[in-house]
């Protein structure tokens, strides 16, 4: 007995759980985009890393003035430089897996969107934390 409904033309599908292979293409596409795009923001978000690390000196902090830190000091640079780098090392590795390509229409678009969202806001607030740190280590004036 052969059931009719959703998923059950197998012109419609492949072996990638009915996934056509037009959207399994596309997927591989989307992943190998967003990969480089994070390649290229890790890297961008390094050099800002390294360029603050070399031109202010060890032990600046990262200027906190919020309510849950009483004492008036910041967190140490090296600690401030690192939030940015772990997220986009994180979405990297996350478009690794085996079955990252498998996305309809939908889920690529949204990878589009929001993936380009996610590294830019990365490597925009890589950006600021750096020149916050270089204005308080007295490499930029402030």
């Amino acid at each position: 007995m052969v059931v009719e409904g959703v998923g059950s033309n197998p012109e419609d599908q492949t072996e990638g759980g009915g996934f056509t292979e037009q959207d399994l293409l596309l997927g591989k596409t989307a992943v190998k985009s967003i990969r480089a795009l994070c390649a290229v923001g890790f890297v961008v978000c390094f050099g800002i890393a390294i360029f603050v690390f070399m031109n202010v000196p060890w032990g600046t902090r990262m200027p906190y003035d919020g309510k849950y830190n009483r004492s008036g000091n910041g967190i140490p640079m090296q600690i401030a430089m690192l939030p940015c780098l772990v997220v986009l090392f994180g979405f990297w590795r996350g478009r690794k897996k085996s079955d990252a390509h498998q996305m309809r229409k939908g889920s690529r678009i949204g990878l589009y969107i929001l993936g380009t969202g996610i590294i830019l806001a990365a490597v925009i607030g890589q950006w600021i934390m750096g020149q916050s740190i270089l204005v308080s280590g007295g490499y930029l004036a402030g």
